[in-house]
């Protein structure tokens, strides 16, 4: 059986190669496409319990690469707006140069390669917002980074002040 078209003819045969190197093409293609987004560095950033007690939680900030490649030149950023919306009454300038420094641009995180993290201090909060951040506030931050080869990504998240041992807020005994 032949098939003609534009006067040229095709058998069976040609007609099944042709559509087999036609998926395959396809099928290339969209390995490309999702091998390039999963291979690249995936930065995110948390606020992680240093220690609670029953008058007050400590945090530390964590930023993560969970991504297959290293990630370099990070730098945390937020609008003021935000972060003042998240402020308790312990926000005196002391403890802002202490614990707002992640978001100064010469604070920048060279290098972070894959599946490893830093951390370093982010106030603490109190009960009735006494401490430094407002329990459970969220403050929205940027992300930006380089990948390996450097391809820059810029990753809006929220960043929440809240017990990260337990995401109501109770839980059995100490760690």
């Amino acid at each position: 059986m032949e098939l003609s078209v534009f006067g040229i003819k095709f058998t069976i045969d040609t007609i099944i190669a042709i559509s087999a190197f036609i998926i395959a093409l396809i099928s290339l293609g969209i390995s490309v496409h999702f091998w390039r987004r999963s291979f690249r560095p995936i930065v995110t950033a948390m606020v992680k319990t240093h220690a609670a007690g029953n008058m007050a939680t400590i945090f530390d900030l964590e930023i993560m690469n969970t991504g297959s490649i290293p990630a370099k030149n990070i730098q945390l950023k937020a609008q003021q707006e935000g972060i003042n919306k998240a402020l308790g009454q312990d926000a005196i300038s002391d403890n802002k140069r202490r614990w707002l420094c992640c978001f100064d641009e010469e604070n920048m995180i060279n290098i972070l390669h894959n599946n490893s993290s830093v951390k370093c201090s982010f106030g603490h909060s109190k009960e009735k917002d006494q401490g430094f951040w407002k329990y459970k506030a969220k403050i929205p931050i940027t992300i930006e980074y380089e990948g390996w080869f450097g391809k820059r990504y810029i990753q809006h998240q929220d960043i929440q002040v809240i017990d990260s041992n337990s995401f109501t807020g109770y839980h059995w005994g100490a760690e």
